[in-house]
């Protein structure tokens, strides 16, 4: 069965799609060499924006699908969710489920007034959880119930936190979100981490941020991404950073380069392999 992380802050700008896009990418790569199911990772946008498809599969994301990941949420019954998966254009073993931008703003507003409104994805991802090794879940940064079923969905989540003062303030209303999932439907449901974005060495306030949030969270905090620009320019080209910034000679084992932002989100990929796969 896939391990299913959503990356979820109910604050934009936090580097929730970069962490989304990157982390599928990489376990992809970490992947790549074991045999059927285990190699494979699924990416699930629920973002209306769609970000995090246009670095999979920007060639496609124009193209109009018969059904689309809207259709999973708001029909009953729902598509075959298998019928609907694509390859990615970067990696032959990440996949996706195509999105439009109308689709799923209509999917948000309609939600509300269906029955067992928040476990719709859940139920649509049943039938291909034997078929990946991961699923990766980006989501919208506003409360409501394309967050709550990417939630309802999950395993586990990963919590990016902007290294500001006005990142780490809209935490308490997602931890009381998470909480709420895991009373009334996912009572396994796990933090992995909280993940630092955006780090500015150089700015006190940053560093104070990290000491705050290692103080508040303790063995919770992942180790934190820097700003770099080449997370900006591998997003303007469409692509993930290990695919913008590829090592000369890449295994399973060495995925990043001399860029400092593929180092980091490998790091990120260890430690998710790491806390989520059996020892042997």
């Amino acid at each position: 069965m896939a391990i299913t992380i959503t990356i979820a802050n109910e604050k934009g700008g936090v580097g929730k799609t970069t962490t989304a896009v990157n982390l599928a990418a990489g376990l992809a790569l970490r992947l790549i060499n074991r045999a059927g199911a285990a190699s494979r990772v699924l990416l699930v946008d629920m973002d209306p924006q769609g970000h995090a498809l246009l670095a999979t599969a920007f060639d496609r994301s124009q193209q109009r699908h018969p059904a689309s990941l809207a259709s999973l949420l708001t029909e009953t019954p729902p598509p075959s969710a298998q019928r609907l998966i694509q390859k990615s254009e970067h990696h032959p073993n990440l996949f996706y489920i195509p999105s439009d931008h109308s689709e799923m703003i209509h999917a948000a507003r309609e939600l509300p007034s269906l029955m067992a409104n928040e476990t719709r994805l859940q139920r649509a991802l049943a039938s291909v959880q034997s078929d990946y090794a991961y699923i990766i879940i980006d989501t919208p940064p506003t409360t409501g119930d394309l967050l709550i079923n990417a939630l309802v969905a999950a395993n586990l989540v990963i919590v990016p936190v902007e290294t500001s003062y006005l990142g780490v303030s809209g935490l308490i209303e997602l931890q009381r979100t998470i909480e709420q999932v895991q009373t009334h439907f996912r009572p396994d449901l796990k933090i992995l981490g909280y993940l630092p974005t955006l780090c500015e060495e150089q700015r006190v306030e940053a560093q104070e941020i990290l000491a705050e949030l290692q103080q508040r969270y303790k063995k919770l905090i992942l180790p934190p991404i820097h700003k770099a620009s080449d997370l900006a320019y591998a997003h303007s080209s469409h692509m993930d950073v290990f695919s913008y910034r590829p090592p000369r000679v890449r295994t399973s084992e060495n995925i990043a380069s001399s860029s400092r932002a593929t180092h980091e989100y490998a790091d990120l990929v260890e430690t998710v392999m790491q806390k989520t796969q059996p020892k042997p």
